[in-house]
């Protein structure tokens, strides 16, 4: 369990303990299969602002131009997803960065201003590093979906976490949803995952990898040098605007991307009731708040990133691993232990037909770098402007509960019977950076098998995963 904090700005302190309480959201179990899927809660805000909370917006339909329907004369036989763990709580760093910038409002008094007045009696507790209710909500929502979604796949399931608390209760709570349990019960009566892999920078986890010596090196960290870079652009004018307004204040720009984070976490801790940190803000910036992240991630644990790929290796063997039935040699992150016993890496006919590993947005930015889709035709510029279109969006790809579901799809009426589709928060992705799924991947997100693992001949190839040792 992680520390609890407690910042109060006026007001009565609140406590917050680390049990769920009565959903305000409908949590009624379901079956396999029935037609209506379940809806994902939702923060009740703007697309404007809930669509560009970087990291900390809740998970959405990502519009496609590709239907997601399963294309006509095919049926899915197969899917792994990977899925980001529920809304939490600010980790222990990020907190202690916006507890530091609303100490700097305590003294604050006097507030003309309409929409900064919730601060003088503003108050945030948290538990640092969990999750909260919102979070696991969409963890129990997304299995049920799954389920319903996919109930030809049968109820055989294989679970996997990184063995961090947040991300293995994410699972837990998946499971219990899946199985079609009820929501209001203990955390200590939810089923566990079948496999909770130790995190560790001297054992290989590929849901969690902290073994690449020369990217755990880096100091400071490529994306926060991109994005600090955007930060002194941006956040000016805004630091200025709320100084004017709240004097004495004396804020810099990172208590204001701080305090800008608090519109997802606040809202977050409501249960998806709008924080007044939201309209605390005009509508106009946040557009640059969520590039903010998109630079970070994307210089870190992306394609600007020089070892992100090779992070994210391992993941795509096991993927065409599982995909192909036939265990792929690989020496990056895989755990050859677990991964050469059938109870622990399940293969073949025998095998179930889905699985779901749970991990952190940062190692499933990787993974999907490393798996090549979502490119932008060029790296994303820190001193701006947005990329109009832009592929790499953060809240797009890995919000919290964020779920990439790859598919393997039986289809005897076209030429190649199998084929793979990703699907990333309900977006069919096209696969237009895989050269090898050719015509059909771009305007169908369809790939050949044998196509598939073919484009997939980095990961296969080693990942260039030396280059975490080089000196």
């Amino acid at each position: 369990m992680g520390v609890k904090h407690a910042l109060v700005l006026g007001g009565v302190l609140s406590v917050v303990a680390y049990v769920h309480s009565k959903p305000l959201f409908s949590t009624i179990p379901v079956s396999r299969g029935d037609s209506q899927l379940p809806v994902m809660p939702a923060y009740q805000l703007d697309s404007k602002i809930a669509h560009n909370l970087g990291p900390y917006g809740a998970r959405y339909s990502v519009p496609s131009a590709i239907s997601s329907k399963v294309p006509q004369g095919c049926s899915v036989t197969m899917i792994n997803i990977l899925q980001r763990h529920g809304a939490r709580y600010p980790t222990k760093t990020s907190g202690g960065e916006i507890d530091a910038a609303l100490l700097k409002l305590k003294g604050v008094v006097n507030i003309a201003e309409p929409s900064l007045q919730f601060i003088s009696t503003f108050n945030y507790t948290y538990t640092a590093d969990q999750l909260n209710d919102f979070g696991r909500k969409q963890s129990y929502i997304a299995g049920q979906i799954i389920a319903k979604k996919y109930a030809s796949l049968g109820a055989a399931k294989f679970v996997r976490a990184a063995q961090k608390d947040r991300i293995v209760e994410s699972a837990r709570w998946w499971t219990q949803g899946f199985q079609g349990g009820a929501y209001d019960v203990p955390i200590s009566n939810l089923p566990e995952p079948d496999l909770s892999i130790i995190i560790s920078d001297t054992s290989n986890n590929t849901l969690n990898i902290q073994t690449c010596v020369a990217a755990e090196a880096r100091d400071p960290a490529p994306g926060d040098i991109a994005s600090g870079d955007w930060l002194g652009r941006f956040a000016p004018p805004i630091t200025k605007r709320l100084n004017k307004l709240l004097p004495s204040a004396g804020l810099n720009d990172n208590d204001t991307v701080n305090l800008m984070s608090l519109c997802g976490f606040d809202t977050a801790a409501r249960n998806g009731s709008a924080s007044a940190w939201c309209n605390a803000f005009d509508q106009s910036v946040w557009k640059s708040h969520e590039y903010y992240y998109d630079l970070e991630k994307y210089y870190s644990k992306s394609y600007g990133s020089e070892y992100a790929r090779s992070q994210g290796a391992g993941w795509v063997n096991e993927l065409v691993s599982r995909l192909t039935g036939t265990l792929v040699p690989d020496h990056t992150t895989t755990n050859s232990t677990l991964n050469s016993n059938p109870a622990t890496f399940p293969l073949g006919p025998s095998a179930p037909r889905i699985f779901a590993d749970f991990s952190s947005d940062n190692n499933i930015a990787m993974i999907l770098s490393a798996l090549g889709i979502l490119r932008d035709a060029k790296p994303l510029p820190p001193a701006g402007p947005i990329p109009s279109p832009q592929q790499f969006v953060v809240s797009k790809i890995v919000p919290f509960a964020g779920s990439t579901v790859v598919e393997k799809l039986s289809c005897p009426t076209l030429p190649a019977k199998d084929y793979v589709r990703i699907i990333i928060n309900d977006a069919v992705v096209p696969l237009t950076d895989l050269a090898p799924c050719g015509k059909l991947g771009r305007t169908e997100g369809l790939c050949a098998l044998d196509k598939f693992v073919e484009s997939q001949a980095f990961a296969r190839a080693g990942g260039n995963w030396t280059s975490c040792f080089a000196k």
